[in-house]
């Protein structure tokens, strides 16, 4: 028998898609829901699980016999390769359980694609529904009636509310997120440049020791971190006060997404290092495989992270020998 599910929040369009595909049984819709939907949704049907947002937007919360609930979840990591469990925690009743997900970059990407197959639909339009939601439903409107403007509007929208605001204020936040759902102290810096694809911002360093280069920081020393929107990997090149490299640290994370702030991704934890004039090597596999046993990420997230890092580390190993040649 179908699982009950009732749906709300910034992602109730896309799941319902989901959740319909994938044998579920979506009841009590909201109203606007409802009418997007060829098919007839139980409005009066109890629930078995609860979905909505959580507070920040990131992911969601689901409620619900823990069976059920785990059912969902991964159901969830097969058809979202980044969504991340960051918590099953105990509810009020014995049976029950309250899940923590994360919806990362590339969910996101998945699910505006679920929703585009609903009603019509903007590139980066989870994103963007947390960022500014009444410009993008006044573009959305337009991309309805004039829907061969689909690639201007995208452009047009992502200028607007993402680009402008980051140059306007010259200053960059990273959101470092772990899986574990800890909070991190955000990284900032200074822009050096920025565009649809990618945002170059630069820190400067106080003392201590690089982390993973196992290498002293040195007087004026800084880092110049490049981020492409969508990529599965953050660089951060770290510099002597001469402009001498003297290293690179490759963060393996969850695609990252542009924000009017800076940038965000959850941390997958392996890292692959170069020392100036050495090979890359890669760092703290046995933490990422750590999440994996607890069943925060999925299978097929592990094949994409171990991959991600294999052609990563072949790319900088043949530029090494290159340059020694």
């Amino acid at each position: 028998m179908a699982s009950r599910i009732k749906i709300r929040g910034i992602y109730s369009t896309a799941l319902t898609r989901l959740a319909l595909d994938s044998g579920f049984e979506v009841v009590q819709p909201s109203e606007r829901v409802n009418k997007r939907f060829c098919e007839k949704l139980p409005e009066d049907a109890s629930y078995e699980i609860l979905v909505r947002d959580r507070e920040d937007l990131q992911g969601i919360e689901a409620r619900g016999e823990a069976d059920q609930v785990c059912k969902l979840l991964i159901r969830l990591q097969e058809l979202l390769l980044d969504a991340i469990i960051v918590s099953i925690l105990p509810g009020e009743d014995g049976d029950m359980v309250v899940a923590n997900m994360e919806l990362p970059g590339g969910a996101k990407a998945r699910l505006d694609a679920l929703r585009s197959k609903v009603v019509p639909t903007l590139k980066n339009h989870h994103r963007l529904k947390i960022i500014d939601p009444e410009t993008l439903d006044s573009v959305e409107a337009e991309l309805a009636g004039r829907p061969e403007d689909r690639s201007a509007l995208e452009k047009k929208i992502f200028r607007q509310a993402i680009l402008k605001p980051l140059v306007e204020e010259g200053r960059v936040r990273l959101e470092h997120v772990r899986a574990s759902g800890r909070p991190m102290r955000p990284r900032f810096g200074v822009l050096v440049s920025a565009s649809s694809r990618k945002v170059v911002f630069r820190r400067k360093f106080s003392g201590g020791r690089y982390d993973g280069l196992d290498l002293p920081i040195g007087e004026g020393d800084y880092c110049l971190t490049e981020i492409w929107d969508g990529k599965w990997c953050v660089k951060h090149s770290y510099f002597s006060k001469r402009d001498v490299l003297v290293g690179e640290y490759h963060n393996i994370n969850t695609p990252t997404e542009l924000y009017p702030y800076g940038a965000r991704y959850v941390d997958l934890e392996v890292d692959v290092i170069r020392r100036a004039g050495e090979g890359a090597f890669l760092i703290d596999r046995e933490k990422f495989d750590m999440l994996v046993r607890k069943g925060c990420a999925g299978m097929d997230l592990e094949n994409k992270v171990l991959l991600t890092a294999e052609k990563l580390l072949r790319r900088l190993n043949r530029a090494d020998s290159a340059e020694r040649q």
